[in-house]
Formats: C-alpha cells, sequence, structure tokens
C-alpha cells in the first residue's frame, strides 16, 4: 500500500489521565464501545484482535440515523506507546466498501495514534493518511480536514468524560 502524496491530517490532544489508562481506552473492545466516534454516535466492537495482522471490526450509528459498519487491520502494537492500524468502511458481511457518508472518500486510511508519558497526563497524536488513493479521493481528503478536526475533537471530548468517569 502506497501513502497519498499529501499531508496527513494531525491531531493532538492531552488527557487528563496517565498514558496506561488512555491505552486501555483506546485497546480493550468495552471501552471502545463507550467512546469511539462522534458525538451522539452508538456502537459496538464486534471483532478485537490487538496484534499485528489483528482485525478490529464494528459498527456505529451516526447522529443522523446511519448505520456504517467498519473494518480495520493492525499494523502495529507497541504497548503503550503506539497504535497503527489501516480503517476501511465495510458492508456488514466485512467487504470493503466506499465510505456510505461521503462520496469519494479514500477507500483506506492508514491511523496512527502514539501516547506520550506526561506524569498523570498523556498526550496523544493521531495521525490520519489515504492508500492507494485517486486523486479525487486526495482532494476530497484534503478538503475534508475541518471537518476531520471537529469530528476527532468531538471523540476526543467523550473520550475525556469516559476517563473522568475512571
Amino acid at each position: 500500500m502506497t501513502q497519498a502524496a499529501c499531508d496527513p491530517f494531525v491531531i493532538e490532544r492531552v488527557f487528563d489521565a496517565p498514558r496506561e489508562t488512555v491505552w486501555k481506552a483506546w485497546t480493550t473492545p468495552e471501552a471502545l464501545s463507550q467512546w469511539f466516534g462522534p458525538k451522539g454516535a452508538n456502537g459496538a466492537v464486534t471483532e478485537f484482535d490487538l496484534r499485528p495482522g489483528g482485525l478490529w471490526r464494528g459498527w456505529m450509528i451516526h447522529p443522523n440515523g446511519t448505520k456504517m459498519y467498519s473494518k480495520s487491520t493492525f499494523r502495529e502494537v507497541t504497548p503503550p506507546e503506539r497504535l497503527v492500524w489501516e480503517q476501511s468502511s465495510t458492508d456488514a458481511d466485512g467487504n470493503v466498501i466506499p465510505a456510505p457518508i461521503l462520496d469519494n472518500w479514500p477507500l483506506i486510511m492508514l491511523t496512527t495514534v502514539t501516547f506520550e508519558d506526561m506524569g498523570n497526563r498523556t498526550k496523544l497524536t493521531l495521525t490520519w493518511l489515504p492508500l492507494d488513493a485517486k486523486d479525487i479521493e486526495v482532494a476530497t481528503f484534503e478538503g475534508m480536514k475541518p471537518s476531520m478536526t471537529g469530528g476527532w475533537s468531538g471523540s476526543f471530548d467523550v473520550l475525556d468524560d469516559y476517563l473522568a468517569k475512571g
């Protein structure tokens, strides 16, 4: 898979929780089901094999009522420092399909999440980049960066709430 010739989307956030706690929120299916996704979305993790080559599958119902399925394949798992996976929209059977809520979105995204230890706090950096993308998909990705900032910020707000509950 080749990375698109574009600048990656990068977002950072400092969470008021130790790195090990934030790591568990990203690597425990029960925790992910509680917070992962945009504000107002509900979802579930249906498969989670946390190892290189392992799958993470699930579904999410967006606030507008659209149900989406996804599949991710872990490339790298380095506890508690780094996660890397390839992510795609799928149908209910796990077959990769175009994203149902956005025309010309890249079929495969590379997600990298790093967790920096700051004592009782954790700096998280998420990087997103299209893989094997057509020019129109790269243009769509570039044009959606402001929306991605809002979407991921909303997800991180939900993660903040989840972490505060302990």
